[in-house]
């Protein structure tokens, strides 16, 4: 029973494998079992879509997921670069030291800006 795992497993993973070189190396589970499921059944190999996720987890071939955020910050300019006056520095009372930070949120008009003092 092992060895026909392992068997099938081979088998799995030179599906996706050349399924990937065809279609692109960012394919993920849910699409290779949806366009591979056929193959599988042609080659007798019974397989589900959570067991094809242990497969890809167990071979290192799970698609990695992409940040879903841009970077904001460009520090690669000529403008001037402040330097960090509070490095090293700890505050002992309350209102003594203040920072600040803008973000970009993006929402349906557009980006919007948000400024924090603090």
């Amino acid at each position: 029973a092992q060895e026909n795992k392992q068997l099938n497993d081979e088998k799995i993973i030179r599906m996706i494998q050349d399924y990937r070189k065809v279609v692109g190396q960012r394919t993920g589970g849910i699409k290779l079992y949806a366009e591979l499921k056929q193959g599988f059944i042609n080659q007798d190999i019974k397989i589900g879509r959570d067991k094809l996720y242990d497969v890809l987890r167990l071979h290192n071939l799970l698609v990695p997921k992409l940040k879903n955020y841009v970077t904001t910050t460009n520090s690669n300019h000529q403008f001037r670069k402040y330097k960090n006056l509070i490095k090293d520095q700890v505050p002992n009372r309350p209102e003594q030291l203040w920072v600040s930070d803008i973000t970009y949120i993006k929402t349906d008009n557009g980006h919007n800006y948000l400024a924090i003092v603090t």
